[in-house]
């Protein structure tokens, strides 16, 4: 849009004056610079727009043409104002409502017709053309930036400019009168119109030449160029079958693919061949569309006029076409076009087109029929309308082929040849590979009727010559290799090895062998207790007995040295090897003491029996500020994250389970009962992984749960529990009294124990300890409807009460 106004508001000025003085003066005698570009009135401007607009200029020809007549940069500024004003709605006044001069459409294309919207039908996009005029990707939108043809013809309204240069200089912007002339200042009237562009042009340099001599002569200094400027538009009615009849507005410069894409191009019933064009009462074109989109003939495509019409009449002949053609649809063809003609609309065969010959469906004047076309005769065989072309695909299956796969170096397929054998065919192949199955190999052949049968020979035979064959098309030859032959032979090894598993089983391999394949001996490994599992022979396995396999006992040294003994056991497919775990080897585990003791950190299990008095008196015993009481042993679940992920789905499906899916758990003791004694039930054996904390002395507990105010208090020796919850506010209403209980600060719980009915004996309260107080869920009222339905219940009930009575 700005680029546009640029060129309006250059252009404007070399037109200004003339329009705000109403003349038909030529442009030369005017001075741009003197005209006051204020005193325009909007419906001046809005003319100026409109014949820059017409006109159809280039940015860079605006530009020199203005300057050219002397326009000033105050003068462009001042008219580009104006411009925006207008187009903003903020002009010095209002057009004339009666006066349809002053309208000013943004550009001439405004005042032009547009593309008729179009629904498509399925037909209509099955017909060839019909994209031709409906593409998103293809226009023939009418333009009026186009250089001018040289056969355009002119006529009344044609605007005809005349640059003069050289020893004379003097443009000239000549209108074609109501007579069909322009006036030449100083040469008078010069008729042009009826003329093509390329006549009116040396007409007028002819005559140019009677003021401008210099324009003459073998060495002429005068130079004149002839070009058009606003060019009118025209009107045409495009009528009969297209998707949208009716006149259509185009510049005079227009062709008839033009209208027709204006227009929607033609029905699913209008003919993309016999287009008339008729002017004054006569057919003077016919288009064939065909012509341009087969062949690319832009003859195809005719220059309209004024009042023009486009005739498209119903077509005579449409063929369907489908299967195996480059292009399918309905494809429109001529009286005496034959086949041949149609797989050329077609594009063609497909590249998988069966082309001996077309199965053509044709209808009879009562049913249908079917009509086989020999290749040679596509040429003569005539198309009738409503016959439907169909090409099939070539068969899946070779004339010449044989196949070799298998253990060969180059399998694949070959061309069959008369007298060709098999010893040929593995040449071809490169022969078979070193691991090739010999004794027997398989061709397949197609039987006459055209099932397999299997031929079985030696390869090993072929190889050496003693045996050969003749083979046939269809051939295929298969050989196996031996690794495919037999099941993949592995040896396996488990237990106390860096990477256990299976291996390939190689022949001659020893224990060794496989045990440094695994990586060697991992340090908790029993080396003097190597056991190898073998499976029965196929001997053995023949006949009924209770052994299911092979047991041997070996001892291994750590370091798989070489030795003659290394040889006297050979590994077989299939073996078993267990690498057990030393009897006497514990991994190295670790416990936790942190807290108040004297040397608080991470200590090792020394053995197997060790216990928490052992870990203490390690620790070099308690400190002063040690409170037992609390002491607490926090030991690992041995859940793995896969045993907790699977926990936690469980607890997702099932809302109802309660699983423990904590990796850690508090095991409560008594420190203090403990270590007065150590080596009893109550002093736990330790476990890797273990963490003992040994708290300072306490001096708060806290109370929680249903109490007015829960909150930590300080411990005071010998008060009751009951003391601490009226210290916290009492009971609340809802508070389940009877079953207060105590967590102490070792993890263990005491609960509230009642007797006679209403007496509570509550638990002892210890410094750390936390007194929690259940309370009774909150329970919704009935609402107002449920009392009604119990209410009905409840009358019912009377009611066959009494009724029962009274019946007794």
């Amino acid at each position: 849009m700005l680029k546009l106004k640029t060129i309006f508001t250059l252009l404007v000025l070399s037109l200004t004056l003339a329009v705000s003085q109403g003349m038909a003066q030529t442009q030369s005698n005017i001075n741009p610079s003197q005209v006051d570009v204020s005193k325009l009135s909007d419906a001046q401007v809005r003319k100026i727009m409109k014949e820059i607009q017409d006109r159809g200029l280039t940015q860079e020809q605006a530009i020199a043409l203005a300057k050219a007549r002397g326009a000033s940069q105050a003068q462009v500024d001042q008219l580009m104002t104006r411009i925006r004003e207008l187009q903003n709605g903020t002009g010095l006044e209002q057009p004339d409502k009666g006066d349809t001069s002053t309208e000013m459409p943004t550009a001439q294309t405004d005042s032009l017709s547009v593309k008729a919207p179009i629904s498509p039908t399925p037909e209509n996009e099955k017909v060839f053309g019909f994209k031709l005029f409906n593409s998103k990707n293809l226009t023939f939108e009418p333009s009026v930036n186009i250089p001018t043809p040289k056969s355009y013809v002119l006529g009344i309204g044609d605007e005809m400019v005349i640059t003069i240069w050289g020893a004379s200089q003097a443009t000239y912007q000549l209108s074609i009168d109501q007579n069909g002339a322009i006036n030449i200042p100083d040469i008078g009237p010069v008729y042009v119109a009826g003329r093509t562009f390329e006549e009116a042009s040396k007409q007028i340099q002819k005559r140019l030449i009677s003021i401008y001599s210099g324009l003459s002569g073998a060495n002429p200094n005068t130079y004149a160029e002839v070009s058009m400027g606003t060019v009118r538009s025209i009107k045409v009615n495009v009528i009969g079958d297209v998707n949208a009849p009716g006149t259509y507005t185009l510049p005079a410069t227009a062709s008839a693919f033009n209208a027709l894409y204006l227009s929607g191009g033609p029905t699913e019933n209008g003919s993309f061949r016999d287009i008339q064009v008729i002017r004054g009462g006569k057919v003077v074109h016919t288009i064939d569309v065909y012509d341009f989109l087969v062949n690319g003939n832009p003859k195809a495509n005719v220059q309209l006029r004024d009042q023009d019409i486009l005739l498209v009449p119903t077509y005579e002949n449409r063929i369907d076409v489908e299967g195996a053609f480059k292009r399918n649809g309905l494809f429109e063809v001529k009286k005496g076009e034959t086949l041949a003609n149609l797989i050329k609309y077609a594009g063609g065969f497909a590249e998988n087109a069966y082309t001996q010959n077309l199965s053509v469906t044709r209808n009879t004047k009562r049913e249908k029929s079917i009509q086989d076309v020999d290749h040679a005769h596509f040429n003569q065989f005539a198309m009738q309308n409503g016959d439907m072309v169909k090409a099939d695909t070539l068969l899946d299956r070779y004339t010449n082929r044989v196949t070799i796969n298998g253990a060969v170096f180059r399998p694949g397929s070959y061309e069959w040849k008369e007298g060709m054998k098999l010893s040929d065919l593995l040449k071809k192949a490169d022969g078979p590979k070193e691991e090739a199955f010999r004794n027997r190999a398989i061709l397949s052949r197609r039987k006459a009727n055209w099932e397999w049968e299997n031929i079985a020979f030696n390869l090993g035979d072929v190889e050496k010559g003693t045996f050969d064959m003749d083979l046939k098309p269809n051939d295929e030859i298969t050989i196996r290799s031996i690794f495919e032959m037999r099941e993949n032979q592995t040896v396996n090894i488990t237990g106390e090895v860096l990477n256990p598993g299976k291996f390939p089983y190689n022949e001659k391999m020893t224990l060794e062998d496989l045990i440094f394949r695994a990586g060697g001996f991992k340090e908790n490994a029993d080396v003097a207790f190597i056991e190898v599992a073998r499976r029965l022979s196929h001997s053995e396995a023949a006949e009924t007995t209770n052994q299911l396999s092979h047991i041997f006992t070996f001892q291994v040294p750590r370091n798989l040295k070489l030795n003659p003994k290394d040889a006297g056991f050979v590994l077989q497919p299939f073996d078993q090897v267990y690498i057990r775990r030393a009897p006497g080897y514990r991994d190295q585990g670790s416990v936790m003491v942190n807290g108040e003791v004297v040397y608080s950190g991470s200590y090792s299990i020394a053995h197997k029996n060790e216990r928490i008095s052992d870990i203490i008196n390690r620790a070099g015993g308690f400190t002063q500020d040690a409170y037992l009481k609390g002491a607490t042993l926090t030991r690992s679940t041995g859940l793995t994250e896969e045993e907790i992920a699977a926990r936690k789905a469980l607890m997702e499906k099932d809302t109802t389970l309660k699983l423990d899916i904590t990796p850690k758990q508090l095991v409560g003791i008594d420190l203090q009962k403990i270590m007065a004694n150590p080596g009893s039930d109550i002093d736990l054996m330790l476990m890797p992984g273990d963490e003992i904390h040994i708290p300072k002395k306490m001096q708060t507990i806290k109370v929680s749960g249903g109490v007015m105010n829960p909150v930590a208090q300080t411990f005071e020796d010998g008060k009751s529990l009951r003391s601490y919850v009226n210290k916290a506010g009492g009971f609340v209403p809802r508070a389940r009294r009877g079953k207060v209980y105590v967590i102490y600060p070792n993890g263990t719980t005491a609960t509230t124990h009642s007797f006679l009915f209403f007496a509570r004996n509550y638990p002892k309260v210890t410094p750390g300890s936390e007194i929690i107080v259940p309370a009774r869920p909150d329970k919704e009222g009935m609402s107002a409807g449920q009392w009604i339905s119990i209410s009905s219940a409840l009358s019912a009930m009377s009611l066959t009460i009494v009724t029962l009575v009274n019946k007794l």
